[in-house]
């Protein structure tokens, strides 16, 4: 098999048919088995373009996509409605309520009070929590374009390990994050698209931002921790300069 890609955890191999995600030695079986029936359930009770998996031999293994991802499209064959085909993507997961997935309010309330961050960012964290309504919709809350693989004229979202049930203005804070953090001349742009589609208000999501904050902070390796944290103290909210 050849190897076609590499991540933080896995590396991606193909035989010409499918592809597998081999994970690093000592990976845990139960996490590879959590992502496989987090990618069946959305394969098997939504309408959304997403592979089905199987485990073979502890990898991953699914449809080989031969394609290009999305933030290729954007920069390279500098496609100019990428905006709107993104948000529209976005939306459509939100049709989705009928899944089996984990309730993101509980599980973020465990992973807020186990963290090991400064307790003011926790209490600050748990605050936002508590002021979203509890709604309980399909988020992907990874969703960016390198998440997006175009093949066929149509689009697949790919890596969906993190969805959970959530209130759609948490996923819109997260990808707004991403944004800010990579694509910062286009975080306005997205934000007031999202508010048009889905009629959430520009309050909502900076109710979730800094829950949100705090959730990739705990994860993160990026340099940029101080931008998180000032997003976890409602600093900076909603960047007006661009």
């Amino acid at each position: 098999m050849n190897k076609i890609g590499e991540g933080k955890t896995a590396e991606v191999f193909s035989d010409g048919q499918y592809a597998y995600k081999k994970y690093r030695d000592h990976y845990d079986i139960r996490n590879i088995e959590y992502e496989v029936k987090v990618q069946n359930e959305i394969f098997n009770k939504t309408n959304l373009n997403v592979c089905h998996y199987d485990i073979e031999n502890n990898m991953i293994k699914m449809t080989l996509l031969n394609g290009i991802e999305f933030a290729d499209r954007i920069r390279l064959e500098k496609y100019k409605l990428w905006l709107e085909d993104f948000t529209d993507l976005q939306c459509q997961t939100y049709e989705y309520d009928q899944i089996e997935l984990l309730d993101v309010y509980q599980v973020f309330n465990k992973q807020v009070m186990a963290s090991s961050l400064d307790d003011s960012l926790k209490n600050k964290a748990l605050v936002s929590l508590s002021k979203i309504d509890k709604i309980y919709k399909l988020c992907h809350l990874d969703f960016h374009p390198l998440n997006i693989i175009y093949t066929e004229d149509k689009y697949f979202i790919i890596d969906w390990t993190n969805a959970k049930l959530a209130h759609p203005v948490m996923d819109i804070a997260s990808t707004y994050i991403i944004f800010r953090q990579y694509l910062k001349r286009q975080a306005n742009k997205y934000l007031n698209m999202m508010i048009k589609k889905t009629g959430y208000n520009k309050d909502q999501i900076c109710n979730a931002l800094p829950i949100m904050a705090f959730i990739k902070l705990r994860e993160s390796d990026h340099e940029d921790n101080q931008f998180l944290i000032d997003l976890i103290n409602g600093n900076d909210l909603i960047y007006d300069r661009y």
